[in-house]
C-alpha cells in the first residue's frame, strides 16, 4: 500500500480521510500529518467543487469512474490530477471511497502542447514517456491506421516506427477490448476523450496491461484520435498482492476460529469423559456407604445426603458449563435445533420471550459455518439481555438465494447508529469479522425505542 506509487486513500462522504498512503502525503505537501479532511488539501475557491464532487460521487454509489482536472492547492500550487474511484464496504458497512489520485501535469502539459502547438509537437511528441499514438477519425467513426507513433510506443511494443505505423489501434490499442470498440469511439467523438483500461500484445507476444487516455485532436486539419497509453503492469501487482495479503488474513483467522473451537470440543469431551465419570463413581460410592449406616447414624445419613446434592450439583454444573463450551445438539443435529435449544435457553435465564421461525429441513451447512452463525446468534441475544431492555424476541433462519439468512429482532430500546459503528462495540465488530471469514455480512438496523434487527447473511458457496 504505501509502496505503492499514485496516491491512495480512503474518505467518507464528509470528506474524512481514514487511511493514506506515502505518495498521498507526498502529493499534497512536506507535512508528516496531512489534514483529516481531503477537502483541507484545496485552496478555498476550490474547496466547494470539492465538495459538490464528493457528493456528486457518493449519489453513484458503487460505480467506478475515472476523471481529470485542474485542481489549486492550499498552497496556491496548480496542478492537474487524475481521479480513479471506486466504492468499498469497511467491517462496520459504511461506504468509502477509495481514490487512486495521479499527478498529470506534466502529461496533460504535454497534450495540451499538441492541442495548441503543431509547430512544437513532433519534440514534445517524442520526448513523453507514455508511450502515444495518433490516427484518423474517419467517416462512419471508423478508426485508420497510425498515422504517427512517438519513440516510447515503438519500444514498448517491439515494432519499428514503419511497422507500427502499419498497425491499427483495433489490433494494438484495443486488444481483447473489442466489445466496447463502438462505445468508447462514441464517447471520444460525443465528449472530446475518454479513458480505459486494456491489455496491449507486442510483437513478440507479451501482454502488457495499460491504461489509455484517449483525445480527440486535430491532425493536418483532419480530426485524429490521440491514444496516450500508460504501463499499469505496477499498479496492478500491487493489488494483486493487496487482496493476496488480505485473503492470507482471512485464512489465518478462520484457522485460529477451527482452532479455538476444536479445543472447546476437546475441553468438553475431557470434562465429560474424566471428571463426569468420576463425580459418578463417586456418588455411587457415597450411595454405598449410606446404605450400611444403621439407623441410629443419622447424623452421618444427613452428611451422606448432602454430599450425594453436591456431588448432583457439581454434575449439572459441569453439563451447564459443556453446553456453553460447545453444545452438543450443534454437532449432533445442526444449526437449526442448536438456534432452538439456545433461545429456549435464553428464554428459562432471562425470562425474554422467544419466538423461532425455523425451517422443517435443516440446512445444509458445513460445521466452521454452522458454528460461526451459532456464535452470532450467541453474541446477538447477549446483547439483548444486556442492553435492550426487551421482553420479546423474534427468530428467523431461511434459506434465500444461496445464502442462509438468520434475522434476530427484539423490541427494546433501540441502538445509535453511533453506538453501531463504535470501534469499543467488540460484540458487534465480533459478528461482523465471523461472517466475513465466510464471505457473508451482517447488518444491523435501529432506531430509538423501537427495536433493533440483526440480519446475518452466509452464503452456502463462497
Amino acid at each position: 500500500f504505501n509502496d505503492f506509487t499514485d496516491a491512495l486513500c480512503l474518505i467518507d462522504d464528509k470528506g474524512i480521510v481514514h487511511l493514506s498512503n506515502k505518495a498521498y502525503i507526498n502529493l499534497f505537501g512536506d507535512n508528516p500529518f496531512p489534514p483529516k479532511n481531503f477537502i483541507s488539501n484545496f485552496s478555498e475557491d476550490h474547496q466547494k467543487e470539492i465538495i459538490g464532487l464528493i457528493q456528486h460521487l457518493f449519489s453513484k454509489n458503487n460505480k467506478e469512474h475515472r476523471f481529470e482536472n485542474e485542481f489549486i492547492l492550499k498552497d496556491r500550487r496548480k496542478i492537474w490530477l487524475e481521479f480513479t474511484t471506486a466504492f468499498l464496504e469497511n467491517h462496520r458497512n459504511q461506504n468509502l471511497l477509495f481514490l487512486i489520485i495521479r499527478d498529470i501535469t506534466e502529461k496533460k502539459q504535454i497534450e495540451l502542447k499538441l492541442l495548441k502547438s503543431e509547430e512544437r509537437y513532433r519534440s514534445v511528441f517524442n520526448q513523453a514517456n507514455d508511450a502515444m499514438f495518433v490516427c484518423y477519425l474517419n467517416y462512419g467513426r471508423t478508426l485508420s491506421n497510425f498515422v504517427e507513433v512517438n519513440e516510447v510506443a515503438c519500444r514498448t511494443l517491439d515494432y519499428t516506427k514503419d511497422n507500427l505505423q502499419n498497425q491499427n489501434p483495433y489490433s494494438v490499442i484495443f486488444n481483447n477490448f473489442e466489445g466496447e470498440v463502438v462505445k468508447i469511439i462514441d464517447m471520444i467523438w460525443l465528449e472530446g476523450h475518454a479513458i480505459f483500461d486494456t491489455v496491449q500484445v507486442t510483437k513478440t507476444g507479451n501482454k502488457i496491461p495499460a491504461e489509455i487516455s484517449a483525445h480527440l485532436i486535430e491532425f493536418n486539419d483532419k480530426p485524429a484520435v490521440l491514444f496516450i497509453s500508460r504501463d499499469v503492469s505496477q499498479r496492478e501487482e500491487a493489488e494483486r498482492k493487496i487482496k493476496d495479503t488480505g485473503e492470507r488474513l482471512r485464512n489465518l483467522a478462520l484457522h485460529l476460529q477451527n482452532i479455538r473451537e476444536e479445543e472447546r470440543t476437546l475441553i468438553v469431551r475431557e470434562i465429560h469423559d474424566e471428571l463426569g465419570q468420576m463425580l459418578t463413581f463417586l456418588k455411587i460410592q457415597i450411595a454405598l456407604v449410606g446404605k450400611k449406616l444403621n439407623d441410629d447414624q443419622q447424623i452421618l445419613k444427613d452428611k451422606i445426603d448432602s454430599s450425594l446434592k453436591l456431588i448432583d450439583d457439581s454434575i449439572n454444573s459441569i453439563q451447564r458449563i459443556s453446553e456453553k463450551l460447545r453444545p452438543n445438539v450443534l454437532d449432533e443435529l445442526g444449526i437449526g435445533p442448536a438456534i432452538d435449544w439456545q433461545a429456549k435457553d435464553f428464554s428459562d435465564r432471562t425470562g425474554i420471550e422467544c419466538v423461532c421461525d425455523l425451517p422443517k429441513e435443516e440446512p445444509f451447512l458445513d460445521k466452521e459455518k454452522s458454528t460461526a452463525v451459532f456464535r452470532i446468534f450467541q453474541e446477538a441475544l447477549t446483547n439483548i439481555a444486556r442492553h435492550a431492555n426487551a421482553d420479546k424476541v423474534f427468530i428467523s433462519l431461511k434459506e434465500y438465494k444461496n445464502n442462509l439468512i438468520l434475522e434476530i429482532k427484539d423490541n427494546g430500546k433501540g441502538i445509535t447508529v453511533n453506538q453501531i459503528n463504535d470501534s469499543r462495540s467488540l460484540g458487534i465488530l465480533g459478528m461482523k469479522e465471523r461472517a466475513m471469514l465466510f464471505s457473508g455480512r451482517v447488518k444491523i438496523k435501529s432506531s430509538m425505542n423501537s427495536g433493533t434487527s440483526v440480519l446475518v447473511e452466509i452464503p452456502f458457496n463462497n
